[in-house]
């Protein structure tokens, strides 16, 4: 089964319904709790998503632990040790978080990164996609 990382924007397309993004971010969830890819999220995003969503969104807690808990259930949660933040800290990546989610992927050997951000992720060692893309991928 395929390991597919995903980077925080596409938990916050998914639970901020984001108009341009929802549709392949719950494609890509839909994916995984069917069982056809191990949907794989770092610890670090649902914190960071926890975070953006209450504040430019105004989803308030009990309904982001709601959610929380749906993901729970289809996610394999990566973990963020001190090796992480050291190979992030040591790492050329311009953004420190996307280095921390590289190299949380890379740990829990992801083989794709999913993101809106593919720029960001020029230095991964890990193939990188858009939702779309990733998507495609899949029926080809």
């Amino acid at each position: 089964m395929k390991k597919v990382f995903i980077d925080t924007n596409i938990l916050i397309d998914l639970l901020g319904h984001r108009e341009d993004f929802y549709i392949e971010a719950a494609l890509i969830f839909s994916l995984a709790k069917k069982r056809k890819i191990e949907l794989q999220v770092s610890s670090l995003s649902f914190v960071t998503a926890s975070f953006v969503l209450a504040r430019h969104y105004s989803i308030n807690r009990d309904v982001l632990i709601k959610d929380f808990k749906k993901l729970i259930e289809i996610c394999h949660i990566t973990t963020i040790d001190a090796v992480t933040i050291e190979s992030a800290v040591d790492s050329s990546f311009k953004d420190f978080e996307d280095a921390v989610q590289h190299y949380s992927a890379l740990a829990s050997s992801a083989d794709v990164i999913v993101t809106r951000n593919e720029a960001d992720f020029k230095l991964s060692v890990i193939p990188v996609m858009s939702p779309g893309s990733f998507i495609l991928s899949l029926v080809q």
